[in-house]
């Protein structure tokens, strides 16, 4: 994980969001700073992998976010069933967790916030963005990150954008 750095008040908004999916990620965003981010946590439980909440409150113990936006996701065409119920179960653990923490919860679509920040379902494009975004992090550089580059544009959408998204 990427160090997540605490700010004092007063602070501009701190916007949490999150790429669903055991191979997605989350990422703290401020209006165009990158404040860190970490893979999605995963623990294997009676021969399945499940998102290890624990560990995303261990990762985001201390951080002031002031909202939290997922990516509302959907099955894709051509899914097994085992995989959309999975990954039904991913998301399910994500929203769970969220909805616990007392903040505003909010849902966009892949379209939607792709479809304004000007990407595709190119996970490349993604971190290409991101490194423009936000700099050259080294978290970038990484290719099994793409998940934690599109939660912080996703998070960055919400900044510049206000979201158009469902609330909690």
């Amino acid at each position: 994980m990427t160090e997540i750095q605490s700010t004092s008040n007063p602070r501009p908004p701190l916007v949490l969001a999150f790429d669903p999916g055991q191979t997605g990620g989350y990422a703290i965003v401020g209006p165009a700073d990158f404040h860190g981010g970490g893979r999605m946590p995963v623990v294997t439980r009676s021969k399945r992998k499940i998102v290890d909440c624990s560990k995303l409150d261990e990762a985001l113990s201390g951080v002031p976010f002031d909202r939290i936006v997922i990516e509302q996701v959907s099955a894709m065409p051509r899914q097994g069933v085992t995989s959309s119920f999975n990954f039904g179960r991913h998301t399910g653990s994500i929203e769970g967790w969220a909805l616990s923490q007392n903040v505003p919860v909010h849902w966009v679509t892949p379209s939607v916030w792709k479809g304004r920040m000007g990407l595709t379902s190119d996970k490349q494009a993604s971190m290409d963005m991101a490194r423009l975004e936000f700099g050259p992090y080294p978290v970038w550089s990484v290719k099994a990150n793409d998940g934690i580059a599109e939660a912080a544009l996703l998070a960055l959408y919400w900044q510049r954008y206000g979201g158009g998204g469902r609330a909690s």
